[in-house]
C-alpha cells in the first residue's frame, strides 16, 4: 500500500510540475484590452435530441461551449451523453494516457486507486460510468481511468466569495472559480457543460469536459455553487480509501439544499486527499471556505480566515486564496484587487480586472452570481484555435442558469 500511494505521489509532483510550467509561462502573454467584450450572453442554438438528452450550444467562433441537459436513471444520462460525445471522450482518454506516460506511469496506477476507492464510490457513479461505456464504445476501466485522474492530480487555482459590504453596490453574492492546470495537452478542446435533470435529486450543472461526471466546478438549482484548490501540504495524510473528491463535491450539487446541509457532507465524508474548497450559498448569500485532508475539515468564514499573513489580511465579507494555501505572491494580488474593488465587486470587474490583473484561471475560469443565478466561463485556448492562451484573457459566455434549469426541468420526458 505504501509503494502504491508513493507512486501516485511522484504522479502528482510530475502533475504538478506541468501546472507549474502552464501557470508561469501564462503569466508572460501581454495583459488583453479590458473592455465588456470579453461578455457575451449565450444564445442556445438546438443541434440534437435524442432520448434522454438534447445538445445545444452557446457562444460564437471558437469560444463556443456545448450544454447538454440529461435526465433520466444514472445509466441512461450516462449513455446518453456517451452516444453523444464518443469522439471527445475518447480525445480525453488520450490524454490521460500521455499525462501518465510523461510522468513514467502506465493507466494501470488509476486501476489501483479505484480498488481503494471503489468501497467509498456510490452505486449511481458506478451505472452513470457504464452508460458512458456502453453510449461511447470505450470499456468501463477506461471511463473510470478518466473520472479518476482529478484524484491523483494537483490543481493550483485561485477562490473568492464576495458579499454584503464586499458588493455593497448590487448586494449579490459573487464566487469566483478558476482552474489553474496546465493547457498545452489541450485538455481544453472540447468543454461541456452538463446540465443534470436526475430521477433523484437536485437539478444541477457540472462545467467541465465531455466524459467526465464527477464535479470539478458547477452549480445547482438550489443556488450552491462550488469551487477547489489544490493544498500544498504533507503527503502523509493522503489516503485513496475514500470517495473522490469530484464525487464528493457532485453529492453537494445533486443532492444538498443549503450551505450547512453541505458543510455537513464535508466534514462527515471518509474523505482522501488535501484540498481547499469554496461553497458559496445564494439564498443565505454567503460562501464558506473549506481546508480538507483525510483527517481533517476546517471551515472558514471572513471573520476566521486562515492563514493571517502580510499577504493574506482578512476582509470583510469576503472568503479567498490565490493559487493555494499560503502563496504569498498571487495572495498579494488577489487581496489587493478585492481591496480595490470593495464594495463593487461583480461579475464585470471580477473579469476585465481581477483575474486578468492576478493571471489566475488560465485552463478554465468560472464567475457565479448566486443571487441572479447567472454563470461566466471560458475556457483556454485549444491547439486549432487563435488569441490568447489562458482563460481569463479570452471572451467569457454569460449563461443565465435559472432560465437554463427551469427550461430543463420543464423539459424532462
Amino acid at each position: 500500500m505504501k509503494k502504491i500511494n508513493s507512486q501516485f505521489s511522484q504522479f502528482k509532483m510530475v502533475l504538478l510540475v506541468f501546472s507549474l510550467i502552464t501557470i508561469t509561462s501564462c503569466k508572460l502573454q501581454p495583459d488583453e484590452e479590458k473592455t465588456n467584450t470579453k461578455i457575451i450572453k449565450a444564445h442556445l442554438k438546438e443541434v440534437s435530441v435524442i432520448e434522454h438528452a438534447k445538445l445545444e450550444v452557446a457562444g460564437h467562433g471558437e469560444d463556443q461551449i456545448h450544454v447538454l441537459t440529461v435526465w433520466g436513471t444514472p445509466y441512461e444520462m450516462g449513455k446518453a451523453q456517451g452516444i453523444l460525445f464518443k469522439k471527445e471522450i475518447e480525445h480525453l482518454q488520450n490524454i490521460l494516457e500521455k499525462m501518465l506516460g510523461a510522468g513514467g506511469q502506465s493507466v494501470e496506477l488509476l486501476d489501483a486507486l479505484f480498488e481503494q476507492a471503489k468501497p467509498y464510490i456510490s452505486d449511481y457513479f458506478i451505472e452513470e460510468m457504464q452508460g458512458l461505456a456502453d453510449g461511447s464504445g470505450l470499456s468501463l476501466q477506461s471511463i473510470i481511468r478518466i473520472n479518476l485522474l482529478g484524484e491523483a492530480a494537483e490543481f493550483h487555482c485561485s477562490l473568492f466569495g464576495a458579499w454584503g459590504k464586499a458588493t455593497a453596490e448590487d448586494g449579490h453574492l459573487y464566487q469566483l472559480r478558476s482552474l489553474d492546470y496546465e493547457t498545452s495537452m489541450n485538455i481544453q478542446k472540447h468543454p461541456l457543460i452538463v446540465v443534470y435533470v436526475p430521477n433523484d435529486g437536485n437539478i444541477f450543472a457540472n462545467i467541465g469536459y465531455a466524459g467526465v461526471i464527477g464535479s470539478f466546478s458547477g452549480i445547482s438549482k438550489e443556488q450552491l455553487a462550488i469551487s477547489e484548490i489544490g493544498d500544498d501540504r504533507s503527503t502523509d495524510e493522503i489516503t485513496y480509501k475514500g470517495i473522490p473528491f469530484t464525487f464528493l463535491l457532485r453529492d453537494v450539487l445533486q443532492f444538498d439544499k443549503s450551505l450547512e446541509e453541505a458543510t455537513e457532507r464535508i466534514k462527515t465524508a471518509k474523505r482522501t486527499t488535501h484540498l481547499l474548497y469554496g461553497i458559496g450559498d445564494g439564498e443565505l448569500s454567503e460562501l464558506r471556505g473549506f481546508r480538507t485532508s483525510s483527517i481533517s475539515c476546517e471551515v472558514y468564514s471572513p471573520d476566521n480566515l486562515e492563514p493571517v499573513t502580510s499577504t493574506h489580511k482578512r476582509i470583510s465579507d469576503i472568503v479567498y486564496w490565490g493559487m493555494t494555501w499560503d502563496h504569498p505572491k498571487y495572495d498579494s494580488l488577489l487581496h489587493n484587487k478585492l481591496v480595490e474593488h470593495y464594495g463593487k465587486i461583480n461579475a464585470e470587474v471580477t473579469i476585465n480586472d481581477i483575474i486578468s490583473s492576478v493571471k489566475t484561471g488560465d485552463l478554465q475560469t468560472i464567475v457565479y452570481d448566486l443571487t441572479d443565478m447567472k454563470i461566466w466561463v471560458a475556457n483556454a485556448r485549444a491547439d486549432h484555435e487563435k488569441g490568447a492562451l489562458p482563460a481569463y484573457d479570452r471572451q467569457f459566455v454569460e449563461f443565465d442558469m435559472k432560465a437554463i434549469f427551469n427550461k430543463a426541468g420543464s423539459s424532462k420526458k
